[in-house]
């Protein structure tokens, strides 16, 4: 009871604000002005407290933080495609003047119109934006100051339906592993008959014909097929390590210049990439028995679904 008693005069005073309070234009003039300064003064303290905890943020260090976090749990390429990315965010905004870490809405879609109007592809376009709006998702969850501008923007370009691609058949498999020196001719080779991805190469550890990996920041382990084993020890390779000393970028690098002659030449249909003799090792598979289940566990993948949204991709299904 006395605690009803004590808070009954600020129930009273609350009602009286709430029946009481003046509409705008009941104040005057003078009233008016000084609730207008009063509001600036509000306007002036959060955007003053906004720069201050932006001035509290090292942008560089954060950024080496993410970029490195890419490169750890996903693959090489990704953390590649997130460099670029932030490379094209940083000289727009420095162009026009402003922190990136300040960016707002209207600036994210700024930033959007203006690649596109570069006369990049929309996939380009969408893989630039992916990586911008990755970065300040990362700084969202370290600093509660921080909105992700990219988010919700319809700037971005639609995703358009993805044409099928280009795999090489056995033949031109064949002419691309033939074109290619050593240690890269045993990397095709491997990555056509067991289908494991370039970034999986470089921490490939055999024992017998057991190998593990990490793919995708994930461990992977499996058998690999005599054809791999046999390149291995035609090739010199270390059997145990055949490739702890290159790294993917190199293989990738080497195989882009090699395949492009290839295709200059006539030789092949297309300027085929290192992960097409994945999908080219996904096609053989399957044909052997249509059986999904077991190309899951070949491929390494999480789900079923994965698997099936993926022989989609490469229209198989």
């Amino acid at each position: 009871m006395k605690e009803l008693v004590k808070k009954q005069p600020i129930k009273d005073l609350a009602l009286r604000i709430a029946r009481e309070a003046p509409e705008l234009e009941d104040l005057t003039q003078e009233q008016l002005e000084r609730l207008a300064g009063a509001v600036i003064i509000e306007n002036l303290k959060d955007d003053l407290k906004h720069q201050a905890d932006l001035a509290g943020i090292d942008y560089a260090e954060e950024k080496k933080i993410f970029l490195e976090n890419a490169g750890r749990v996903k693959s090489i390429h990704t953390r590649l495609a997130y460099t670029k990315a932030m490379n094209k965010l940083d000289a727009w905004a420095a162009k026009r003047g402003i922190g990136v870490l300040e960016m707002r809405f209207k600036d994210a879609d700024d930033f959007i119109y203006a690649i596109s109007a570069e006369g990049k592809s929309p996939a380009s376009v969408r893989m630039i934006v992916s990586g911008t709006s990755s970065f300040f998702s990362f700084l969202e969850r370290r600093h509660e100051s921080i909105r992700n501008p990219f988010r919700g923007t319809k700037a971005r370009p639609v995703k358009k339906a993805v044409r099928r691609l280009d795999i090489p058949d056995q033949k031109e498999v064949k002419a691309i592993i033939d074109a290619l020196d050593e240690p890269y001719r045993t990397a095709a080779i491997i990555m056509a008959c067991r289908g494991l991805r370039i970034g999986a190469l470089p921490s490939l550890s055999i024992r017998g014909e057991r190998f593990t990996a990490t793919s995708k920041g994930k461990e992977i382990s499996g058998i690999l097929p005599a054809e791999a084993i046999r390149a291995i020890k035609k090739g010199r390779l270390d059997p145990r390590e055949p490739f702890k000393s290159i790294e993917a970028e190199e293989i990738r690098n080497v195989f882009r210049y090699e395949v492009k002659k290839l295709f200059k030449a006539g030789m092949i249909k297309a300027a085929y990439s290192v992960h097409d003799l994945r999908h080219y090792f996904s096609i053989q598979e399957y044909n052997r028995d249509y059986n999904i289940h077991r190309l899951k566990e070949l491929l390494h993948h999480s789900g079923i679904g994965t698997t099936e949204m993926y022989l989609k991709g490469i229209g198989v299904l």
